[in-house]
């Protein structure tokens, strides 16, 4: 599908890739977004924060909306749900999130040790919507215990789109490296485009993905949060073109910007308690970052953290 043929994608970080830092990732060259994962038992029993969940922009097109549970008739209502009310672009089924409180529920990377509810879910899904379905994946519930060929097969077969692999077992969680040569493994395996995600950090580990495991696109998580140029760097970078480093103040800049519309589209008292952990990442590795953080954990305010981020910096 070409949909996710040479695409750079923002991944379904949760607690992190609500609508307003998905719309920077947009302006600074992500070509598909992901939601928040969001549970399908929440949406299937009318949860107003799950439902909330579900909102976005014209600018963040096209965008997947990200399902995650283990109840086959709940996971095929929810797409249901999200196709007539939310129309994104795809639907996508997470399975390989480690997250304890989703895996003791039988969702995420539990579903690694379930082949047949796997087929089960994908089966009811693919067939309950009209759009798109693509599936996340791990390689497996233990090292070199790996599943990931097998389910990419099930997924291609009951219809999927697209399947994403992070190539890591859950119990490595985000430790180790990423072992890319699965996912060059996947590639060979199914017809279908793969989509390769796991420690894309800089430009040019982007490029390595594409050229080392021929990979249709590449998902990026950890490597934008606050620090969404990645996206526009890589392609610079393939284009052979010099890429910059961000300078401290368009970084600043940025974070100022993503503080004002977080507390514009949410509110104060969400604003003052949701941002800190995106400053705080927008301001890692600057000379005067720790002070700025301390100082910015510590206010009670979005106010104050524009001052902070002001003062510290000789922004006007």
């Amino acid at each position: 599908m070409e949909l996710f043929k040479k695409k750079l994608i923002f991944a379904p970080m949760a607690g992190i890739a609500e609508s307003v830092f998905r719309t920077i990732c947009k302006r600074n060259g992500a070509d598909i977004v992901f939601s928040e994962m969001i549970s399908a038992d929440g949406i299937y029993y009318n949860g107003q924060k799950t439902l909330s969940l579900l909102t976005f922009n014209k600018q963040e097109r096209p965008i997947g909306i990200q399902l995650f549970g283990s109840n086959a008739k709940h996971i095929a209502f929810a797409a249901r749900y999200i196709e007539e009310h939310a129309r994104p672009d795809f639907i996508d089924l997470n399975c390989g999130c480690p997250v304890p409180k989703v895996v003791k529920k039988n969702g995420g990377a539990a579903l690694l040790k379930d082949p047949k509810l796997f087929k089960d879910i994908i089966t009811k899904l693919t067939k309950a919507v009209s759009l798109p379905v693509t599936v996340k994946l791990r390689s497996g519930w233990k090292i070199n215990e790996w599943v990931d060929t097998d389910y990419a097969k099930i997924a291609e077969e009951c219809g999927v789109a697209a399947v994403t692999l992070h190539p890591r077992s859950k119990t490595m969680a985000f430790s180790g490296n990423a072992l890319w040569e699965r996912i060059a493994l996947l590639k060979k395996t199914v017809s279908i485009p793969v989509i390769g995600n796991g420690d894309i950090i800089t430009p040019k580990d982007g490029l390595d993905m594409f050229s080392q495991t021929g990979c249709d696109s590449i998902m990026i998580g950890r490597g934008a949060y606050g620090n969404p140029w990645i996206f526009q760097q890589i392609k610079k970078l393939a284009k052979g073109d010099d890429v910059a480093q961000v300078s401290h103040e368009d970084k600043i800049k940025t974070a100022l910007i993503h503080l004002k519309e977080y507390k514009r589209v949410y509110g104060e008292k969400r604003a003052a308690r949701e941002m800190k952990k995106h400053l705080a990442q927008y301001t890692r590795g600057m000379v005067n970052g720790a002070t700025v953080r301390d100082t910015i954990f510590r206010a009670r305010a979005t106010a104050e953290m524009e001052d902070v981020l002001h003062q510290a910096f000789n922004l006007v």
